[in-house]
Protein backbone atom coordinates (compact mmCIF):
# COMPACT_ATOMS: atom_id res chain seq x y z
CA UNK A 1 0.00 0.00 0.00
CA UNK A 2 1.65 2.89 -1.20
CA UNK A 3 1.11 6.55 0.17
CA UNK A 4 0.64 8.81 -3.31
CA UNK A 5 1.53 11.75 -2.26
CA UNK A 6 4.46 10.91 -0.04
CA UNK A 7 5.64 7.68 -2.20
CA UNK A 8 6.28 5.62 0.83
CA UNK A 9 4.61 2.32 1.79
CA UNK A 10 2.52 2.88 4.64
CA UNK A 11 2.28 -0.74 5.67
CA UNK A 12 5.91 -0.96 7.09
CA UNK A 13 4.83 2.60 9.22
CA UNK A 14 1.73 1.53 10.99
CA UNK A 15 1.96 1.13 15.08
CA UNK A 16 2.84 -2.39 16.23
CA UNK A 17 2.51 -4.70 19.24
CA UNK A 18 6.23 -4.26 19.06
CA UNK A 19 6.42 -0.74 18.71
CA UNK A 20 4.24 -0.34 21.93
CA UNK A 21 6.69 -2.75 23.66
CA UNK A 22 9.18 -0.50 22.92
CA UNK A 23 7.80 2.91 23.40
CA UNK A 24 6.42 1.97 26.88
CA UNK A 25 10.17 1.66 27.64
CA UNK A 26 11.91 4.36 25.97
CA UNK A 27 9.12 6.94 26.35
CA UNK A 28 6.70 5.78 29.61
CA UNK A 29 9.40 4.22 31.54
CA UNK A 30 11.92 6.70 30.51
CA UNK A 31 10.66 10.18 31.41
CA UNK A 32 7.92 9.12 33.83
CA UNK A 33 5.45 10.67 31.26
CA UNK A 34 1.99 10.61 31.74
CA UNK A 35 -1.10 11.16 29.51
CA UNK A 36 -1.70 14.25 30.88
CA UNK A 37 1.36 16.09 29.65
CA UNK A 38 1.25 17.92 26.60
CA UNK A 39 3.98 16.63 23.98
CA UNK A 40 5.64 18.32 20.58
CA UNK A 41 7.31 15.63 18.83
CA UNK A 42 9.52 17.02 15.99
CA UNK A 43 10.26 15.41 12.82
CA UNK A 44 7.29 12.96 13.58
CA UNK A 45 7.61 11.29 9.91
CA UNK A 46 4.65 8.74 9.08
CA UNK A 47 3.23 8.42 12.89
CA UNK A 48 4.27 5.49 14.53
CA UNK A 49 5.05 7.01 17.46
CA UNK A 50 1.98 9.84 17.09
CA UNK A 51 -0.15 6.45 16.57
CA UNK A 52 1.58 5.25 19.85
CA UNK A 53 0.44 8.40 21.82
CA UNK A 54 -2.96 8.26 20.61
CA UNK A 55 -3.18 4.78 21.61
CA UNK A 56 -2.22 5.53 25.13
CA UNK A 57 -4.29 7.89 25.34
CA UNK A 58 -2.98 11.14 25.22
CA UNK A 59 -4.54 14.40 23.86
CA UNK A 60 -2.41 17.76 24.11
CA UNK A 61 -0.07 16.36 21.06
CA UNK A 62 1.66 18.74 18.43
CA UNK A 63 3.55 16.27 15.44
CA UNK A 64 5.96 18.63 13.70
CA UNK A 65 6.87 17.82 10.15
CA UNK A 66 8.55 19.57 7.15
CA UNK A 67 7.15 17.10 4.35
CA UNK A 68 3.71 18.51 3.59
CA UNK A 69 3.33 15.21 1.32
CA UNK A 70 2.61 13.17 4.22
CA UNK A 71 -0.53 15.20 4.66
CA UNK A 72 -2.77 12.19 4.13
CA UNK A 73 -0.74 9.56 6.30
CA UNK A 74 -0.78 11.29 8.90
CA UNK A 75 -4.63 12.38 8.51
CA UNK A 76 -5.70 10.20 11.18
CA UNK A 77 -3.99 11.46 14.08
CA UNK A 78 -7.23 13.75 15.33
CA UNK A 79 -7.98 15.27 18.17
CA UNK A 80 -3.74 16.06 17.65
CA UNK A 81 -2.79 19.19 15.85
CA UNK A 82 -0.57 18.26 12.77
CA UNK A 83 1.69 20.98 11.12
CA UNK A 84 3.77 21.17 8.40
CA UNK A 85 6.67 23.83 9.19
CA UNK A 86 10.05 24.38 9.98
CA UNK A 87 10.88 23.57 13.69
CA UNK A 88 11.89 26.79 14.42
CA UNK A 89 9.56 29.07 12.76
CA UNK A 90 6.89 27.22 14.22
CA UNK A 91 8.62 27.81 17.81
CA UNK A 92 8.99 31.17 16.89
CA UNK A 93 5.67 31.28 16.21
CA UNK A 94 3.67 30.09 19.66
CA UNK A 95 6.66 31.33 21.92
CA UNK A 96 5.11 33.19 24.96
CA UNK A 97 1.38 31.08 23.32
CA UNK A 98 2.35 27.89 24.24
CA UNK A 99 4.44 25.44 26.38
CA UNK A 100 4.78 22.26 26.39
CA UNK A 101 5.89 19.58 29.46
CA UNK A 102 8.31 17.21 26.66
CA UNK A 103 9.67 17.71 23.75
CA UNK A 104 10.58 14.52 21.48
CA UNK A 105 12.98 14.43 18.50
CA UNK A 106 13.36 11.02 17.40
CA UNK A 107 16.21 10.34 14.74
CA UNK A 108 16.71 14.29 13.75
CA UNK A 109 19.24 15.70 15.57
CA UNK A 110 21.92 13.97 12.88
CA UNK A 111 20.26 15.12 9.93
CA UNK A 112 21.11 18.72 10.64
CA UNK A 113 24.17 20.85 11.00
CA UNK A 114 25.78 21.19 14.59
CA UNK A 115 24.96 25.25 14.32
CA UNK A 116 21.49 24.42 13.10
CA UNK A 117 21.07 21.89 15.89
CA UNK A 118 21.90 24.02 18.69
CA UNK A 119 20.19 27.32 17.41
CA UNK A 120 17.26 25.12 17.05
CA UNK A 121 17.73 23.50 20.96
CA UNK A 122 17.97 27.48 22.38
CA UNK A 123 14.78 28.29 21.23
CA UNK A 124 12.90 25.83 22.35
CA UNK A 125 13.80 27.35 25.76
CA UNK A 126 10.87 29.46 24.93
CA UNK A 127 8.02 26.39 24.59
CA UNK A 128 9.53 23.99 27.50
CA UNK A 129 7.02 24.29 30.67
CA UNK A 130 8.27 25.05 34.08
CA UNK A 131 9.98 21.58 34.49
CA UNK A 132 9.58 20.01 31.04
CA UNK A 133 12.17 18.17 29.33
CA UNK A 134 13.51 16.87 25.93
CA UNK A 135 13.83 13.37 24.98
CA UNK A 136 16.34 13.11 21.95
CA UNK A 137 17.21 9.60 19.92
CA UNK A 138 20.54 9.81 17.52
CA UNK A 139 22.63 6.70 16.68
CA UNK A 140 25.65 6.13 18.87
CA UNK A 141 28.91 6.90 16.83
CA UNK A 142 30.76 5.77 19.39
CA UNK A 143 29.83 2.00 18.84
CA UNK A 144 30.71 0.25 15.78
CA UNK A 145 27.01 -1.05 15.79
CA UNK A 146 25.75 2.73 15.30
CA UNK A 147 28.34 3.94 13.23
CA UNK A 148 27.07 1.45 10.52
CA UNK A 149 23.94 3.23 11.05
CA UNK A 150 25.03 6.80 10.55
CA UNK A 151 27.20 5.92 7.52
CA UNK A 152 24.41 4.32 6.14
CA UNK A 153 23.08 7.36 4.47
CA UNK A 154 24.55 10.76 3.24
CA UNK A 155 21.97 12.21 5.29
CA UNK A 156 23.37 11.98 8.17
CA UNK A 157 25.58 15.16 8.98
CA UNK A 158 25.94 15.35 12.39
CA UNK A 159 27.79 12.53 14.63
CA UNK A 160 26.61 12.32 18.60
CA UNK A 161 28.55 10.04 21.10
CA UNK A 162 27.19 9.95 25.17
CA UNK A 163 30.12 12.41 25.60
CA UNK A 164 28.94 14.72 22.30
CA UNK A 165 25.67 14.61 23.57
CA UNK A 166 26.66 16.07 27.13
CA UNK A 167 28.62 18.68 25.32
CA UNK A 168 25.66 19.87 23.21
CA UNK A 169 23.27 19.92 26.13
CA UNK A 170 26.03 22.20 27.50
CA UNK A 171 26.39 24.36 24.74
CA UNK A 172 22.39 24.82 24.25
CA UNK A 173 22.11 25.55 27.95
CA UNK A 174 20.78 21.93 29.12
CA UNK A 175 21.92 19.28 31.10
CA UNK A 176 21.74 15.47 30.87
CA UNK A 177 19.84 14.03 33.49
CA UNK A 178 19.67 10.02 32.02
CA UNK A 179 21.30 8.80 29.18
CA UNK A 180 21.11 4.87 28.22
CA UNK A 181 21.57 3.13 24.94
CA UNK A 182 18.29 1.84 22.98
CA UNK A 183 17.83 -1.94 23.39
CA UNK A 184 16.88 -3.51 20.36
CA UNK A 185 15.85 -7.28 19.20
CA UNK A 186 14.68 -10.13 20.95
CA UNK A 187 15.90 -11.71 24.54
CA UNK A 188 18.22 -14.04 23.04
CA UNK A 189 20.09 -11.92 20.59
CA UNK A 190 20.20 -8.75 23.74
CA UNK A 191 21.69 -11.45 25.74
CA UNK A 192 24.25 -12.77 23.25
CA UNK A 193 25.62 -8.75 22.53
CA UNK A 194 26.10 -8.39 25.89
CA UNK A 195 28.04 -11.39 26.23
CA UNK A 196 30.38 -10.02 23.35
CA UNK A 197 30.29 -6.76 24.20
CA UNK A 198 31.36 -7.35 28.00
CA UNK A 199 34.64 -9.54 26.19
CA UNK A 200 35.21 -6.71 23.84
CA UNK A 201 35.43 -4.19 26.88
CA UNK A 202 37.68 -6.25 28.61
CA UNK A 203 40.14 -6.75 25.80
CA UNK A 204 40.30 -3.56 23.86
CA UNK A 205 42.09 -0.55 25.49
CA UNK A 206 39.31 1.92 24.29
CA UNK A 207 36.07 0.55 24.10
CA UNK A 208 32.24 2.45 24.26
CA UNK A 209 30.57 3.45 27.55
CA UNK A 210 27.57 2.89 25.50
CA UNK A 211 27.51 -0.09 23.22
CA UNK A 212 23.93 0.04 21.52
CA UNK A 213 23.61 1.80 18.34
CA UNK A 214 21.35 4.02 19.12
CA UNK A 215 21.34 6.35 22.31
CA UNK A 216 18.23 7.94 24.42
CA UNK A 217 19.28 11.03 26.37
CA UNK A 218 16.74 13.02 28.68
CA UNK A 219 17.43 16.53 29.00
CA UNK A 220 16.19 19.81 31.03
CA UNK A 221 17.30 23.44 31.26
CA UNK A 222 20.32 24.20 33.83
CA UNK A 223 17.93 26.37 35.47
CA UNK A 224 15.04 24.12 36.49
Amino acid sequence: MVDLNSGRDIRYFSLQKKHIRQYDKEFLDFTKATPSMSVLEIGCGTGIFSRYLLEKEFTNVVCLDLDKRLASTLADLYPFEVVFEEAETYVSSISGKRTFDLIVLHDVLEHLQLEKGCSLFKSLHSVLALGGRILMRVPNLSSPWGARLFYGTFDHVTAFSPDRIIEFAGLTDFKVIKIAGQKTGKRRKRLAANALQAILSRILPEHPKIWEANILALLEKKNS
